[in-house]
């Protein structure tokens, strides 16, 4: 279980008592919904229907599920890459399969799988209609039909309007986000593309302060951008021109949002702190610092609707801690050693660090699960 951490004003601790019984109460209650039959692993998919390139079945097995807080494992050749959930479905970055995934999440089970024609994906983004998928090998972003894989798209991203180096223009592109109107794809370069969805092109590039970006969402009409030890750039969609960046007291090494607020994990630069790592909520509106909630080291980090849910390394395993605004945090320990995270479908799915499986994990009845494993609808760019 999660230790006991100091924090600063407006951030209410549970003593490890009180974290100990919340956590073994949220065991108990998964427990016993599987004695029950109500809490169901992975199943063959059925075939897709429908035009497209091949896709192949999930395999039929069965593997045992490693801890009573999963309920279901999927093998999909994760490997590292992307994982959201949007479109009514989880989607898998399958780095060693160079698939992207298509997860049915009521049935917990691959429904389908899209090759990508190249490495990756490095990059996914999910909107109403299309998935966007990276390619940094071609310089371009692809869109496909989320039911069918079928490229709806190919968007050349090249050249930069600047040389990275010289005599070299190209984009290589590493992340990818919707909102607001547009796709927008990042280079390590230090630059966002803004991708006309209608014309399906590059409308405008924007060149960043600082290279390498971490991780990047839309909200509040803004583009944000996880810049490490540099905070978060802003890019404003309106005018398409960088805003001031927010400083944070921890590295902006992932980001997340609900569409109404910012969550940005990394490790504390706090030494007060007495673990590695925090998450900073950020008001939308104003960019202003709500909350720094001291954490274990994020592995990854996922919004749902009202709250955010953070992975961290916990001793050979794994933990999951749900934070909500001034809220105290609620942590489970004893997990597989996680990684990226999605949340969405009424569960928070979960990969293995650096392995090739997925897992689902249904946290229970506490205060933090009712709304934050919903997804608000996904936006029509």
């Amino acid at each position: 279980m999660l230790p006991a951490r100091r924090r600063g004003p407006r951030r209410v601790l549970a003593s490890p008592g009180d974290r100990l019984r919340v956590g073994a109460a949220v065991l108990g209650a998964v427990a016993l919904l599987a004695l029950v039959g109500r809490l169901a692993g992975p199943e063959p998919p059925a075939p897709l229907p429908g035009p497209g390139p091949a896709t192949t079945r999930a395999p039929p097995g069965r593997p045992a599920l490693p801890q009573p807080g999963v309920t279901a494992q999927l093998q999909v050749g994760h490997g590292g890459g992307p994982l959201l959930f949007g479109a009514g479905g989880l989607w898998v970055g399958a780095w060693r399969d160079r698939q992207v995934v298509r997860v049915d999440p009521s049935a917990s089970r691959v429904a389908a799988r899209f090759p990508v024609g190249g490495p990756g994906p490095v990059g996914l983004a999910v909107d109403a209609a299309t998935v966007w998928v990276v390619r940094p090998d071609a310089d371009e972003v692809v869109r496909l039909d989320p039911g069918s894989g079928r490229v709806v798209a190919r968007i050349p991203l090249g050249p930069l309007p600047f040389e990275a180096a010289p005599g070299d223009r190209r984009f290589q592109p590493s992340l990818v986000a919707v909102g607001a109107g547009a796709g927008w794809v990042a280079t390590g370069r230090g630059a966002v593309a803004r991708v006309d969805p209608v014309a399906n092109r590059v409308a405008a590039v924007i060149r960043l302060a600082h290279r390498d970006p971490a991780g990047i969402a839309v909200a509040g009409r803004i583009v944000w951008v996880a810049q490490g030890g540099h905070g978060l750039a802003r890019v404003d969609a309106a005018g398409n021109r960088l805003l001031g960046p927010v400083r944070l007291p921890l590295r902006a090494d992932r980001v997340a949002t609900d569409g109404a607020t910012i969550w940005v994990g990394g490790r504390s630069t706090d030494r007060s702190f007495e673990v590695p790592g925090a998450v900073a909520r950020v008001d939308v509106a104003t960019g202003t610092v709500r909350e720094v909630v001291p954490t274990g080291l994020p592995t990854g980090l996922a919004a749902g609707v009202g709250g955010v849910w953070v992975s961290e390394r916990d001793g050979a395993g794994g933990a999951l801690e749900c934070i909500r605004p001034t809220s105290v945090p609620i942590g489970i320990g004893g997990l597989p050693a996680l990684g990226r995270l999605a949340v969405g479908g009424g569960a928070v799915w979960a990969a293995d660090r650096g392995g090739s499986s997925v897992y689902r994990l249904d946290p229970g009845h506490h205060a933090c699960s009712a709304a934050s494993v919903l997804t608000r609808p996904a936006v029509q760019p």
